[in-house]
């Protein structure tokens, strides 16, 4: 038998054994239910089956209705026609069933009653699941003549009520302790609630409630303001109880002439009991909710204006590394977080980390695979933030993390520049999912570590810069002596020499005096071109008394390489300016013609939006590094320090394109 065929059918199991359950479940209810009717079960004023019904699909699925089916039919009254009995089941089943899907849209699945408008949601939804069964089981009973035509109209509000009040006094009870369980209950609160529920007996069953039936509503609102919507549920469970158990008995303070008095008394008091604790619990827990947000954000803000403090101040990376991961897993309730940087699609470096017993799982500096569905590859694909639970994740950093006990994780990406530089990810070992909205709070830490690496990168790019900037100038220095010293210098010296010859044969021997004075007059002119060489590979003075179009026209005329230039600058631009888009047309055509093999180039310098854009492009044969030679990256230095850039595309076999962008005003 195939994996897939044993797994199907324990999936079966468990959900027969969930439809038994339930099924069991509903019908001990319908005869609690029963129990707590008037006229020896024959009406009800709470119909504890709707409210169980409800909640059990709200909270397990709809796909539970065949228990609810079931268990009506169990609970059915077979004395009466069978389409009768069928008709009531149909019409139970189909209002839970309703009522459940439209309370799950109305509360966005949230069964906590923590907010005002999912008390009044559930409160509309009681009322649905009431009408549509009361439009099956009165009628059921008229078409079948249990009940004559006169008594169709009390049935029915009868019926209606019963099932609200079912819904309102056991659903939440169901719903919020399902919720969230005992959360924030310690043994102080177990002591304070137990001292509640002992009050709220006695006030019901003591001799002065039958005057006074409102007296228990403090120990109501005590129960509400102290213990949230959990408090208010189980109180108002205990109470109604109570309350309807000794009106059923011909007891208590709601007992009247006639049933239907009776009847309509003890369900205006589940009603508006139901009501006001209820909405006084979801109003507490929603001002608890929002001073609980307040702490967090001042937190969060306290956490990011640390790291914000270490990030302007320059402090290495690491130390930024290390107080994130820190404020994180603190700010979280985690117990650890780790920063990891990308080295590949399959790997990753731990650069940060923190743990709350000191031990990382995964250590500083330690190479990790990203083979399995972990958090970190999970960023590392989509470049957003991600979350995964551990229990069915394979790969070995999974199971590094599952032998340490952790459960779940969430992570956000750390973008450099626009790139992908790695993630920020924290883990927890509950077994409850970390909540909403971790990712956005991910998120403003990872900006923060991506503004320290970009400032890092910087500095470490403007000292790089400097040095270069530096042995540039060292190498320009010694071209200019070692090329004065080869050329201009050697031919002046030869001049001086052939005039000290000319002298002393002036008087002797003319001819010989005339000829050493042409050639000292050819070596002279010879001496100041290269001067002029010089002075031009200095500074261009066509550049300074024409302007850039000038100079680069000039620049192209002596390319070996034919060059069309397409657009050049109307007016002067500000010297500096013109300084650096000249330097930019230079290098690169010379670039052109020593390595490009191109028979083609074009030149354009544009202004537009206080840019001014230079753009030098050639057919060659590409593969240009603007990170091996000295000349573009010195340009792109040029460049930096006006707060421009240089951008460099180069295509093996398909050109290379420069282009800098110079800010002009």
């Amino acid at each position: 038998m195939s994996a897939r065929a044993i797994s199907g059918q324990a999936e079966l199991v468990r959900y027969a054994i969930a439809l038994a359950l339930v099924t069991l479940a509903y019908y001990i209810a319908g005869r609690v239910g029963l129990e707590l009717a008037y006229l020896d079960g024959a009406v009800a004023a709470v119909w504890p089956p709707a409210g169980l019904g409800l909640a059990v699909l709200f909270l397990y699925g709809i796909r539970l209705w065949p228990a609810i089916a079931i268990g009506d039919l169990l609970l059915g009254d077979f004395s009466t026609p069978l389409g009768t009995v069928l008709a009531q089941t149909v019409g139970n089943t189909l209002a839970l069933v309703v009522a459940a899907l439209l309370l799950r849209r109305l509360t966005n699945n949230r069964g906590s009653l923590e907010r005002v408008t999912d008390v009044l949601a559930l409160v509309a939804c009681a009322l649905v699941a009431a009408l549509i069964s009361a439009a099956f089981g009165p009628l059921s009973l008229r078409l079948g003549d249990v009940i004559p035509a006169d008594e169709l109209g009390r049935v029915f509000r009868t019926w209606t009520l019963g099932d609200a009040a079912g819904v309102l006094v056991v659903a939440p009870m169901l719903l919020t302790w399902s919720s969230t369980g005992l959360r924030g209950f310690g043994r102080r609160e177990l002591v304070e609630g137990a001292a509640v529920l002992v009050a709220l007996v006695l006030l019901v069953t003591l001799p002065p409630q039958r005057d006074v039936p409102y007296i228990v509503f403090p120990a109501l609102l005590w129960a509400a303001i102290r213990f949230g919507p959990r408090g208010a549920a189980t109180a108002l469970l205990v109470v109604c109880s109570i309350t309807v158990g000794n009106t059923a008995h011909n007891d208590g303070p709601f007992v009247r002439e006639s049933i239907t008095d009776s009847l309509l008394t003890t369900q205006l008091f589940i009603a508006i009991s139901a009501l006001t604790s209820l909405l006084l619990a979801a109003v507490t827990a929603e001002r608890k909710n929002a001073e609980a947000s307040q702490r967090r954000l001042a937190d969060e803000q306290a956490a990011l204006r640390r790291v914000a403090t270490l990030v302007a101040g320059a402090v290495p990376p690491s130390r930024v590394f290390e107080q994130v991961t820190k404020e994180v897993a603190q700010l979280l309730g985690v117990p650890g977080a780790s920063l990891m940087r990308y080295e590949g699609p399959s790997s990753a470096t731990v650069v940060g980390g923190w743990s709350d017993d000191g031990t990382l799982r995964l250590p500083l500096a330690s190479t990790v695979d990203l083979d399995g569905d972990t958090v970190v590859a999970r960023v590392l694909r989509s470049h957003s933030p991600q979350r995964v639970a551990y229990a069915h994740a394979d790969g070995s950093v999974a199971q590094t993390l599952q032998s340490a006990g952790y459960r779940s994780a969430v992570a956000a990406p750390v973008s450099v520049n626009g790139h992908l530089w790695g993630a920020l990810a924290a883990g927890t070992r509950s077994d409850e999912p970390l909540p909403a909205g971790v990712e956005q709070r991910l998120g403003d830490f990872a900006e923060l570590v991506a503004q320290a690496i970009a400032n890092a990168e910087a500095h470490a790019e403007l000292a790089a810069s400097r040095v270069r900037i530096v042995e540039a100038g060292d190498a320009e220095r010694r071209r200019l002596e070692r090329n004065l010293h080869d050329g201009a210098q050697q031919r002046l010296v030869s001049v001086a020499l052939d005039l000290r010859m000319v002298g002393a044969k002036l008087e002797k021997d003319p001819p010989a005096a005339r000829e050493l004075l042409a050639a000292a007059q050819t070596e002279l002119a010879q001496g100041l071109e290269e001067l002029r060489e010089l002075a031009r590979g200095i500074h261009p003075a066509i550049l300074t008394e024409r302007g850039l179009g000038p100079a680069i026209e000039a620049l192209a005329r002596r390319s070996p390489v034919p060059v069309e230039i397409t657009e050049l600058p109307r007016e002067r631009l500000a010297s500096s300016v013109e300084v650096a888009a000249y330097y930019v047309v230079a290098e690169a055509m010379t670039n052109v013609a020593k390595y490009a093999h191109a028979t083609h180039a074009t030149v354009s310098v544009s202004r537009t939006n206080g840019l001014a854009t230079v753009t030098v492009a050639d057919d060659g044969i590409g593969g240009a590094d603007p990170g091996e030679g000295t000349g573009l990256r010195g340009l792109a230095d040029r460049l930096a320090a006006l707060d421009g850039r240089l951008d460099v595309e180069s295509s093996v076999a398909g050109g290379t394109r420069v282009t800098g962008e110079i800010p002009c005003g």
